[in-house]
């Protein structure tokens, strides 16, 4: 019995050294592995809290896209209650959350946004196709690639075509065990909308531009009609290119599937916020996407005030209801703008839940 005794004191003992030492390599290990990732970063614009740093990706057609990616990070030290990884439109940028960003940090909400490529911050690459699963292999790497994440807490929010990969993003299996809500502004629903009509000249013109003999012509015709005809700001001839691109790869049977795991998952709190006067995206075709959601609430605003239409959205989270749609009747395509007092608002009660 004695010896036995020993015996298991020994097995203790090696034990704990194990531990000791696993405890002795590990942490350094971590340490310089989180130097090198962290050294991977470059400030590119500190005033605007943009960083650049190199992301690989497969493109539709499975080949290695290596890019330079310039991101907003607001909280790049660490230090949030918790992460909300915003996708922006097309055309669009970082600047699509601009209005709600500031006030946002100043809570503690870390926004972590991607620039998308060709679309005037982060380069492109004729190899892109601009299919969703591309993309959201891009915005995954991006946000693989973003250090010193202290939250487990991880919200998505798009805007216009950001919105379906923002919806495809949160129910991946790589990230939805760390998902806690999602925010859909003004985006795309089960079928067509007008924004993306009469389907045939985008093909013709992606076509035209597809021989680039035309592009000295094309370009500088695409550039005033997106800043222009449709208000939609793009830097360049290029950018419009790329915008105009993503409008012919909306993978809106791939929407649904989504949605389902959404109501299968009662830790995930969704937000989805469209326009009854967008110009782009017809409410019809954003309520039968809102239809679709289970444990939901329809709300209604018409009125430039948001404190009652806050207080009702809260008031329908607190109450258990899943999903709230709301119905800006008289707001146009850009509720992240005009509305960006009540998104704060709500996304700061969703985080405290």
């Amino acid at each position: 019995q004695g010896f036995w005794r020993k015996e298991v004191a020994v097995e203790r003992m090696i034990s704990l050294s194990r531990k000791r030492l696993h405890h002795l390599i590990a942490v350094p290990l971590r340490q310089i592995f989180y130097r090198r990732y962290a050294s991977r970063r470059s400030i590119f614009d500190s005033e605007n809290g943009l960083y650049s740093v190199p992301v690989r990706f497969k493109n539709g057609k499975g080949d290695i896209i290596a890019l330079d990616v310039v991101y907003q990070d607001t909280m790049p030290e660490g230090g949030e209650k918790a992460v909300l990884f915003g996708i922006h439109g097309s055309p669009g940028s970082h600047a699509d959350f601009k209005y709600l960003a500031p006030e946002l940090k100043r809570n503690g909400v870390r926004m972590v946004v991607p620039n998308f490529p060709g679309q005037g911050y982060t380069p492109g690459d004729r190899r892109l196709s601009f299919e969703n699963d591309e993309r959201n292999e891009f915005a995954q790497a991006v946000l693989d690639s973003v250090d010193n994440f202290e939250s487990p807490r991880l919200y998505f929010i798009g805007h216009s075509r950001g919105g379906e990969n923002a919806l495809q993003m949160a129910t991946s299996p790589l990230n939805i065990k760390n998902v806690h809500g999602v925010i859909m502004l003004n985006a795309a629903g089960l079928r067509i909308h007008r924004g993306i009509e009469p389907f045939w000249k985008i093909s013709i013109t992606l076509r035209l531009l597809d021989l680039r003999v035309l592009n000295f012509f094309l370009h500088p015709f695409l550039y005033i009609v997106y800043n222009y005809a449709l208000g939609l700001r793009v830097p360049s001839g290029s950018a419009a290119e790329a915008a105009l691109r993503s409008m012919r790869t909306f993978a809106l049977s791939r929407i649904m599937p989504c949605l389902d795991a959404i109501n299968q998952n009662n830790q995930v709190r969704f937000l989805h916020a469209y326009s009854g006067s967008d110009f782009l995206i017809e409410a019809e075709v954003s309520k039968e996407l809102a239809s679709k959601l289970e444990r939901r609430i329809e709300l209604e605003c018409s009125v430039p005030d948001s404190e009652e239409i806050t207080r009702a959205t809260i008031r329908a989270f607190s109450r258990g209801y899943q999903t709230v749609s709301v119905n800006f009747v008289k707001e146009g395509h850009f509720l992240q703008k005009f509305r960006a007092k009540y998104l704060v608002d709500v996304i700061l009660t969703l985080i405290r839940m």
